[in-house]
């Protein structure tokens, strides 16, 4: 049962309307004017110790966790010297606009405009917008790809939080500054490694003194509390908040408190997203039973510990623009939390502390952090069907990832992984895997639109949207002699984004390792101190880059109508197919035709599903041979996020008989509407694909009738239908349980479902928040039921 101090903070939050702030700005700013002439690594953590040393600090009543992200709660800071004319740009819509939307106190917007003014040419957006070549521009304008990195740090941090936890940043500090006494500087590159080690002390000594503010200042509060159990918490956290991070944490409130300020100190440091909490479980289990035998920790105590925690990561927001607000909706900002799974030893690694993660997750149902559990066939049944249990329950959560798959994923990587580390892998964003503590998996490269491959392989190269030679001549579409002509004209235009993409990518990554180097998220990885150079500089034990895909469905579907109606049935002609997608099939009987009569991906039809093996087999043997700014390779991912909205909207009517501009079906799941032969024929679909050969991962969104799985028999139906999939080596699912009617309902009258939440993709976001287009996409998947 949720405590009531839980209740009362849970409640505040919901009805806090998210903001934006101008105190960081000001801050970077101030801290840029002032630093501005020093090498790049020490102006970056010299910026970080002035932001920390003058942002504002607060205590909520209630909170046992301290340390906050911005100056007020659920707000979102601004990061000027990444981008600021957008902002400029679109500040007056970010309390009227219908996604993400941002309120905003008297004076806030007239303050973020002064500072942004004094950015003018100066933002990390406005350099990188110069270095990509202009077809690379016009492709991404077009909708055929996006470009990643432009305007965001590289983020997707995952901590080595065992290491960080022997030491506190005391250890970090000794070890830089051992490297410093033992480093002669005779060349630039030792004395780079000497200023980026300096860096890393300066950064560890700023997140220190940043705690150390909240210690005194809990002190004070404590001063000043009539209430005694109130008063005794306080002091606890100010003795807490002295102790770490600079030090190991001797409990377990002490370790929850070290890594949320860690945590935060990521967060202000750079506008990256994604970072996350891997095998978490594991790291917190030893002081947990410890502080439980001693009797310094019961389980309510510890689960109101790490519901405040859950709490405060809801906090973090991050500013978008309208494009992207529209592209990943619902405030997400992928901070995964990841438990259970094949411990370094082989075996099941679920502990106490799994049990508890899951019960707190349970209880306190906020959209962050979201909850992964690693499966495995000999892992613990209890905490399989407490999972189950709270899928059943319709609470979307915890997604399942797949340890027989991932795990050779992982290994797949990057040279010299072993199997201890791979063993220990975490989520960076949504599906990505990775060695927790010791990689920088860069999950942003971009996003082909394979739908819109689709497109310019029936016209050419040539992009009926726009009016413009976007892609590579490939032939005319009633000049294709076959389907695999057809097949490989498809193939070459998906070539040519990517490789437009990927240069991209890499010229902008360069512009990071100048520009945006992180000293004190560098400090959290393994081997950049040992390196002596930063994470974007290819300081990580490993390195890799994440390219992705979407539209995948629609695509498949499209090339099996091609494949039945143009060429092996001869029902329809190139031209009539040309011309009723080019009309936005004016001839219904036609569009029925191709939309019930075709075979369709979700059906378990291996003729369908092995053109969608064709596909990512392709595209990963072809980015194989591309290597990143660091020379890393690059990754192959299936997801969408809600981007298969927009991207819908840049593509004209398609084979699959969609119509115009209509929304893409949603990462690697069957366009929604069109898997009608029940779950277990949908799972195993998409597992045929084979995806041994998406090795950053791939998103898979499936959703039941509560009336349907009810019961004993409903969680065995929903346990089977994960097994299933993970049988036949899938690698993640996550599972909505919720009604059309519950759904519509909650559109009706939003202020009474305000705490309903669904996957978006990767993440979870509070329905009531998400605009009503994709809310309407969430209500279109395919609802299953267990006695189809």
């Amino acid at each position: 049962m949720v405590s009531e101090r839980i209740n009362r903070m849970k409640e505040r939050q919901r009805n806090t309307v998210p903001t934006f702030s101008a105190e960081r700005a000001r801050l970077a700013t101030e801290a840029y004017e002032k630093f501005g002439g020093e090498p790049n690594v020490l102006l970056k953590a010299k910026m970080l110790d002035y932001i920390l040393t003058h942002m504002t600090v607060y205590i909520d009543d209630d909170d046992l966790i301290a340390g906050n992200y911005t100056d007020r709660p659920r707000c979102a800071p601004i990061f000027p010297e990444f981008a600021s004319q957008w902002i400029l740009d679109e500040i007056d819509t970010f309390t009227t606009r219908t996604l993400d939307k941002m309120a905003a106190e008297d004076g806030m917007k007239e303050e973020v405009i002064e500072i942004l003014k004094r950015w003018e040419g100066k933002s990390f957006d406005e350099v990188t917008a110069g270095v990509c070549r202009p077809e690379a521009i016009e492709a991404m304008n077009s909708g055929i790809l996006s470009i990643g990195g432009l305007e965001t740090s590289t983020g997707h941090i995952l901590p080595n939080y065992f290491r960080l936890f022997d030491g506190g940043l005391a250890g970090a500090i000794e070890d830089c500054e051992k490297n410093i006494k033992e480093t002669k500087v005779a060349r630039k590159e030792e004395q780079e490694k000497v200023d980026f080690w300096n860096a890393v002390i300066i950064s560890c000594r700023a997140c220190i003194k940043f705690a150390n503010r909240f210690s005194v200042l809990a002190k004070e509060m404590a001063a000043a509390e009539t209430d005694e159990q109130r008063k005794q918490e306080l002091l606890v956290m100010s003795e807490n908040c002295a102790t770490v991070p600079e030090n190991s944490p001797q409990t377990f409130w002490q370790a929850i408190q070290f890594v949320w300020f860690i945590h935060i100190t990521l967060w202000i440091e750079s506008n990256g997203h994604a970072n996350s909490f891997p095998v978490f479980d594991r790291l917190i289990n030893p002081l947990y039973i410890k502080d439980l035998q001693d009797g310094k920790v019961t389980e309510r105590e510890a689960l109101d510990i790490l519901e405040c925690f859950f709490i405060k990561n809801t906090d973090i927001l991050k500013l978008r623009n309208a494009f992207f607000s529209e592209s990943w909706a619902g405030y997400p900002v992928w901070q995964n939390m990841i438990i259970g799974g094949i411990g370094a030893d082989g075996k099941d690694a679920c502990n106490e502390a799994t049990m508890l993660l899951l019960k707190a997750n349970e209880e306190v149902q906020t959209s962050q952090p979201t909850m992964s559990l690693r499966y495995h066939r000999h892992m613990s049944e209890e905490v399989f069907d407490k999972a189950i249990s709270m899928i059943q329950k319709g609470l979307a959560t915890p997604a399942f990832f797949n340890d027989h798959l991932c795990i050779p994923l992982v290994l797949a990587k990057s040279d010299g992984i072993n199997i201890e580390d791979a063993r220990n892998w975490g989520v960076m964003g949504c599906v990505q895997p990775m060695v927790a503590g010791k990689s920088d998996g860069r999950a942003q490269v971009g996003t082909v639109n394979l739908l819109k491959c689709i497109e310019f392989a029936m016209h050419d190269g040539f992009d009926p949207q726009t009016g413009k030679q976007t892609g590579p001549h490939t032939g005319k579409f009633e000049d294709f002699a076959s389907y695999e002509d057809f097949f490989q004209a498809f193939l070459i235009q998906v070539d040519h984004s990517f490789d437009l993409m990927i240069n991209a990518y890499n010229s902008v990554t360069a512009i990071h390792a100048i520009r945006q180097n992180m000293p004190f998220a560098s400090m959290c990885v393994d081997d950049c101190i040992g390196k002596g150079t930063t994470l974007q500089q290819g300081g990580a034990k490993y390195s890799y880059s994440g390219a992705l895909a979407d539209g995948l469905a629609n695509a498949i579907d499209s090339l099996a109508a091609v494949r039945k109606f143009v060429f092996e049935d001869k029902v329809i002609t190139p031209q009539e197919l040309l011309t009723a997608c080019d009309n936005d099939f004016a001839d219904e009987v036609l569009r029925q035709k191709l939309l019930n009569k075709g075979p369709k991906y979700g059906n378990d039809i291996d003729e369908v599903d092995f053109i969608g093996h064709l596909i990512i087999k392709h595209i990963n043997e072809m980015i194989s041979d591309y290597r990143d700014s660091r020379g890393a390779r690059f990754c192959f991912d299936i997801e969408s996020q809600s981007y298969n909205i927009v991207q819908g909207k840049c593509v004209g009517a398609t084979p699959d008989g969609r119509k115009a501009f209509a929304p893409l079906g949603d990462n690697v799941s069957p366009v929604m509407g069109r898997d009608v032969n029940g779950p277990t024929a949908t799972v195993l679909s998409v597992a045929k694909i084979d995806q041994f050969y998406t090795t950053d991962g791939t998103l898979f969104n499936i959703r039941f009738d509560p009336r349907s799985i009810a019961g004993e028999k409903g969680k065995d139906v929903l346990g089977g239908v994960v097994k299933t999939y993970f049988d036949n080596y899938g690698e993640h699912i996550q599972i909505n349980v919720v009604s059309d009617e519950t759904l519509r309902e909650a559109q009706k009258h939003p202020e009474e479902y305000k705490n309903l939440l669904v996957r978006v993709a990767g993440y979870l976001a509070y329905f009531t928040e998400l605009d009503q287009s994709v809310q309407d996409n969430i209500i279109a998947r395919t609802l299953h039921c267990c006695d189809c």
